[in-house]
């Protein structure tokens, strides 16, 4: 009999790894797209506000032009849910409340539901509370729950209730919640009244794309990325997920996502105008795509920079070892086919230690600051980048 159950272990063992290599290539792939998608945007959003900055207020071609700006912050923000769904391609982290990407999420579902739907949500105030995590993730685990809630809803409709508490686990607490650490977590509730879910989706629910001829055909509508994305973004961030479902009786979801004890970090937007005495400085910048270096050069140029560029990193160290001090400041992007920008802000730090470097991707979350410490980098940009947020990451290292 034991060995009848070593099979039987080692068979879901083997499912198990298969499941975890598939997921793991899938999210390589997501991950490529991501970069040249916000390569794109990088153009996009980067020429518009050069236009911008060149048509008076009132004009109609502004007004136009602020669409198409509107519409590529749009666009980055679903690049970064997309990517979120890997565990492997994770956005930047900082200590955040959530109040604004749950209200943003609910606001958003509210004009999507179906007539035959009700959403309504408690949710506590935050309080100066923070979890570690990212907006857009947060935003898409409430967007990715709720959609999965409508799914399951039969044709005469239902309620979905969207609750945010926040939870002290200590040791009774963790009876009812096994494997949850004693300390202070955000609970987020989704519970509806819909289908439910059996015993064997519920174990394989959080694999990408799963699906059963053998379920109802609502059920066969969850396949996909949803739960995946939420299973990642959760589990990533310390959190447990709980799920009580039953065929006929809905299904309701508890995460808990651990608090962390800092002040929320807001991002601080400046208008890139700065003293016309930090102008005229000399940058080398690098870039693997010659329209993103076409664009750089044109927004650096129209701000008083002078700039030398190259397509290669290997050319561009080569130049640089040549007049090693010609330059007040690098910008390089990170992935580049031949030399990488962590190679060549490593090989260019060698030379000289006290130039500034900039490095340019759009994959922030994957770079430690250890890593940029041991490669000579000052700062890190995430693509797409404004045109405030270049000149500003400028101007703090000059």
């Amino acid at each position: 009999m034991s060995s009848v159950n070593e099979t039987a272990e080692s068979k879901t063992l083997k499912d198990q790894t298969q499941d975890d290599k598939a997921l793991e290539s899938l999210g390589i792939v997501v991950g490529e797209i991501a970069h040249d998608f916000n390569n794109i945007l990088s153009l996009i959003s980067g020429y518009v506000e050069m236009a911008l900055s060149e048509i008076p207020e009132g004009e109609r071609a502004r007004s136009d032009l602020e669409h198409v700006l509107a519409a590529t912050d749009r666009a980055t923000e679903l690049v970064a849910r997309i990517r979120t769904f890997s565990s492997n391609t994770r956005l930047k982290q900082q200590a955040i409340s959530i109040d604004k990407p749950v209200a943003d999420a609910l606001t958003y579902l509210q004009t999507r539901m179906p007539a035959s739907v009700t959403l309504t949500s408690k949710i506590e105030g935050s309080k100066g509370r923070t979890v570690l995590g990212n907006n857009a993730e947060i935003y898409n685990v409430i967007n990715n729950l709720c959609r999965n809630s409508i799914q399951a809803m039969p044709a005469t409709g239902g309620e979905i209730s969207v609750s945010v508490d926040y939870v002290r686990c200590d040791t009774n607490y963790s009876m009812k919640y096994p494997g949850l650490s004693e300390r202070d977590y955000v609970k987020i509730t989704v519970k509806d009244d819909g289908e439910g879910m059996s015993i064997d989706t519920v174990e394989k629910m959080y694999l990408p794309f799963y699906t059963t001829s053998e379920e109802s055909e609502s059920s066969k509508k969850l396949a996909g990325l949803g739960l995946t994305t939420v299973h990642n973004i959760v589990t990533n961030q310390g959190g447990m997920i709980y799920v009580d479902s039953e065929l006929g009786a809905g299904t309701t979801f508890e995460l808990f996502l651990p608090l962390v004890r800092t002040e929320v970090q807001e991002d601080i937007k400046t208008s890139g105008d700065t003293d016309s005495g930090t102008r005229s400085k000399h940058i080398l910048l690098i870039d693997d795509e010659a329209s993103i270096i076409g664009m750089a050069t044109q927004i650096l140029e129209k701000h008083g920079y002078s700039v030398t560029s190259f397509m290669d990193g290997q050319e561009a160290l080569s130049h640089f070892k040549n007049q090693p001090y010609q330059f007040d400041l690098i910008i390089t992007d990170l992935i580049m086919p031949t030399y990488s920008g962590s190679e060549l802000a490593s090989a260019i730090t060698e030379v000289n230690p006290n130039v500034p470097i900039i490095l340019s991707t759009g994959f922030s979350d994957k770079i430690s600051k250890s890593a940029c410490a041991s490669w000579g980098v000052d700062k890190v940009i995430n693509k797409p980048f404004t045109i405030s947020e270049l000149l500003t990451a400028i101007e703090h290292l000059s």
